[in-house]
């Protein structure tokens, strides 16, 4: 999946070093980073891989660090955009109506129902801290009426068990809110939105893209100026913000994510990304 970003960065003459996933899942810091050289004066670093918990990052950041590199986040900062509760405060304006709690132990519904409550009978989707199961849109991520209690809980139970062991710390509630519709996913049926992932380095954006690689966006723009002034005040030196066109025209913020560990769409330029990475 890396591979041709892998390639980009060697062409660009930036110095890459391949990291053991596998290892650093099983918290094993040191071969996970047996091929990554020394620098002799300390450098800037930035991770591209799959997503970690903010322990598994932590974990890398100061090994790392004992190799003089320095991830360009923090893990205070890795978690700020990674985590939806962590930075919800901030951008609650610009994004749906969001409750959460931690999961701890066997869920109950009943454990829930606080969080449930202010949706009234209005629909929702659920996630966790981090993702969502959006390609299983009807049994595990979409809940049409939030005060339907069996409704509710045969969504969650079915989303627990996909996520399994990458659940991410516990369950968001999300307002449902109706999107300017793109078209219907050639998979898995589930309806896809005019969205947009914007990556941001330094407060500036470097790059600009559609979200998803089916359907026609027409001549759609993102109001990148609507969220100019949030955009500065994010706890993250480089992060992403997923945006989206409401049917009423206005713009809404899906989510941030850790820059690091966010994809890039297919239709994204790599070349062009890095080199805007690089300078």
């Amino acid at each position: 999946m890396y591979s041709e970003e892998y390639a980009v960065a060697k062409q660009l003459n930036i110095p890459v070093s391949l990291i053991n996933f596998e290892a650093l899942k099983r918290g094993d810091a040191t071969q996970a980073t047996k091929r990554v050289l020394a620098s002799e004066d300390k450098t800037l670093g930035i991770y591209r891989g799959w997503m970690l918990k903010p322990n598994q990052y932590e974990t890398l950041y100061e090994v790392l660090l004992t190799k003089n590199i320095q991830l360009i986040n923090s893990p205070s900062e890795y978690k700020y955009c990674h985590y939806l509760p962590e930075s919800y405060d901030l951008i609650r304006n610009y994004t749906p109506k969001s409750t959460f709690k931690k999961l701890e132990g066997e869920f109950k519904i009943a454990d829930f129902e606080r969080e449930l409550a202010p949706f009234g009978n209005n629909p929702i989707v659920i996630k966790d801290y981090v993702k969502s199961q959006k390609h299983y849109w009807k049994e595990a991520c979409f809940i049409p009426d939030a005060s339907n209690k069996e409704q509710a809980r045969s969504v969650i139970e079915r989303f627990i068990e996909l996520q399994d062991i990458d659940l991410n710390e516990g369950l968001v509630f999300r307002e449902f809110v109706a999107l300017e519709k793109l078209t219907n996913h050639s998979e898995s049926g589930m309806p896809l939105t005019k969205e947009f992932r914007i990556f941001i380095k330094d407060k500036k954006v470097i790059g600009t893209y559609k979200y998803w690689d089916e359907g026609d966006y027409q001549s759609v723009e993102p109001a990148i100026e609507d969220f100019k002034e949030v955009i500065t005040q994010i706890s993250s030196n480089f992060f992403t913000m997923d945006i989206a066109k409401r049917k009423n025209g206005d713009w809404i913020i899906v989510e941030l994510g850790d820059g690091q560990v966010a994809g890039l769409p297919d239709n994204a330029d790599k070349l062009e990304f890095y080199k805007a990475l690089k300078s």
